[in-house]
């Protein structure tokens, strides 16, 4: 799950499923195979300029003419919209199961690298990053598939719990829940999005969060992409599976 501070994965949310991502402000952050030989990884998360001295300090003033926060939900670090999380905040995965082209890294170590290199880009979209409990277990080609294997209360409990601790006005998903999402750790995370919406304002809803000291939150609004698949005479197309559905 991607939460977004100003304005939210399995692997998600926040809440970006490796586990739900969450969108954040993280520090000084590198990623490093479990095969290197040194100690000392290369930073390649730069500075930026606006983020010191007077362009930092006017950011800070433009921010206080707003309560207005947003939490994006999301399945993978590659699904968050980096574009829109950057201009809400500035402007207004751990993903264990992914391909990799660009090194040897795989599974665990591959993991870690796109979790460092997710917390990475948080810090130029000026977000803060939240993730669920459930793993990346590779490819899932239905939305069952992903509830079963994580359980469909322990996903929602932890898009819950960030949202009662962070209270944004607003959530937003970049899928729906439904077949054009893709796979089923896609769907996962838009479904989970609007059942958070939901849950957090529901006193009855995971009550051992209130006796932690949470209090129930209620959203004003719940946002998701349109949807792109194309609409052919067939239907959509289903990637994951291979098969055409009603549109």
């Amino acid at each position: 799950m991607a939460s977004q501070s100003k304005k939210l994965g399995p692997i998600m949310l926040v809440v970006i499923v490796s586990t739900l991502l969450f969108l954040f402000q993280s520090s000084r952050v590198s990623a490093q195979s479990p095969a290197s030989t040194t100690q000392n990884p290369v930073v390649d998360a730069e500075p930026l300029l606006f983020d010191s001295g007077a362009a930092a300090l006017w950011q800070s003033l433009q921010k206080l003419h707003t309560r207005a926060s947003l939490l994006m939900v999301t399945a993978h670090p590659d699904d968050e919209d980096g574009g829109m999380l950057t201009y809400e905040a500035r402007g207004q995965n751990r993903g264990e199961g992914g391909a990799n082209v660009m090194s040897s890294d795989y599974f665990d170590a591959l993991g870690l690298v796109r979790t460092q290199e997710l917390l990475a880009a948080d810090r130029y979209y000026g977000t803060d990053q939240f993730w669920t409990r459930v793993c990346d277990y590779g490819f899932s080609k239905t939305k069952e598939e992903a509830l079963e294997k994580w359980g469909h209360d322990r996903v929602l409990a932890d898009v819950v719990r960030v949202v009662r601790m962070t209270r944004p006005l607003v959530i937003t998903s970049v899928f729906v829940g439904a077949r054009t999402d893709g796979h089923g750790h896609h769907q996962v995370s838009g479904q989970m999005a609007q059942e958070a919406f939901k849950a957090a304002g529901d006193p009855a809803m995971f009550p051992e969060q209130l006796k932690e000291g949470l209090r129930p939150w209620k959203p004003l609004k719940d946002y998701a992409r349109v949807p792109f698949i194309p609409v052919t005479e067939k239907g959509i197309y289903d990637y994951a599976d291979g098969k055409y559905y009603p549109a």
